[in-house]
């Protein structure tokens, strides 16, 4: 049971730090911010 909670902790401790990393690096951004839309027509500005 403990190695099993020391993974998940594990796990969750590097998706959290990749999702941090991934923030940090898109606020510094001065470029549009790309996002997947799929098949649907891109949102009109406002």
């Amino acid at each position: 049971m403990s190695r099993k909670l020391g993974a998940l902790v594990l796990a969750m401790g590097i998706l959290v730090g990749a999702m941090g990393i991934k923030t940090v690096l898109s606020s510094n951004s001065k470029g549009t911010v790309v996002i997947a839309n799929g098949p649907a027509p891109m949102p009109i500005p406002r």
